[in-house]
């Protein structure tokens, strides 16, 4: 619990400014923000999509923003990314916080059902374009909780791509190797989340036999151009 508490605090400081302005918004058709069986259209959550249509896209890749940004936050990595046949969908957290911007847990239960909402996405993504290639990940937060897709051995996942995140799963929750590729990326200068986090969790996915795609780097809490190119690189190995 005491190391739960920390990650949470940890994690509320993994912010960065939006740095765009909004594109086209969907909100969820169900109006709840209710976590259940019956996967809501992307979970319960607001979302914002760029690139291809969604009808049309060869791969999906979500992405979550950190602690106190907005879904605006990560969409200039869109246009970076780039792919004919991709589209980028980026969640909104449910949590506003002080100061503004937007938060996907600030306690254990609000983490839990983060978790469970992106789980709940991925379902519903999958199911409504069978055809695509399904990628998840995020910065900080986002990419905290994305990191805890591990745990869902089920979900048709193909990438998790992690940039900064905290260690918030142990070896036992982790499924085992499956057909999913994982790109880990965190600074050693990091002085918001700890880069010993990464190298940890780097360490157990070996272990497990999870291929990583593993990127430390000489910076702080950000995303650098290299990360984003081995991003792209990725993402365009199978029907990208």
């Amino acid at each position: 619990m005491r190391y739960l508490a920390l990650l949470l605090f940890l994690t509320s400081l993994g912010c960065s400014e939006p740095v765009v302005s909004r594109s086209d918004v969907l909100d969820n058709t169900s109006g709840s923000t209710a976590v259940n069986e019956s996967d809501p259209p992307w979970g319960g959550l607001k979302i914002q999509s760029s690139g291809i249509s969604l009808d049309d896209a060869d791969q999906i890749v979500v992405l979550l923003h950190g602690y106190g940004a907005t879904d605006a936050d990560l969409t200039p990595l869109a246009e970076y990314i780039g792919g004919d046949k991709r589209a980028f969908v980026f969640p909104a957290a449910p949590i506003p916080v002080d100061g503004g911007g937007l938060a996907w847990a600030t306690t254990e239960q609000e983490l839990e059902t983060a978790h469970a909402r992106l789980a709940s996405l991925v379902r519903f993504a999958s199911r409504t374009y069978p055809d695509a290639e399904i990628a998840v990940g995020g910065f900080s937060q986002g990419a905290t909780v994305s990191s805890m897709l591990l745990s869902d051995a089920s979900l048709p996942i193909r990438h998790l791509i992690l940039y900064s995140p905290a260690l918030a799963i142990d070896a036992e929750s982790l499924g085992p190797a499956r057909n999913i590729q994982v790109l880990l990326a965190h600074g050693r200068g990091d002085q918001v989340l700890p880069f010993d986090d990464a190298k940890r969790l780097h360490e157990m996915l070996e272990r497990k036999g999870v291929v990583t795609n593993w990127h430390p780097f000489n910076d702080g809490h950000t995303i650098t151009t290299e990360v984003l190119d081995a991003t792209r690189d990725q993402l365009s190995q199978e029907g990208g």
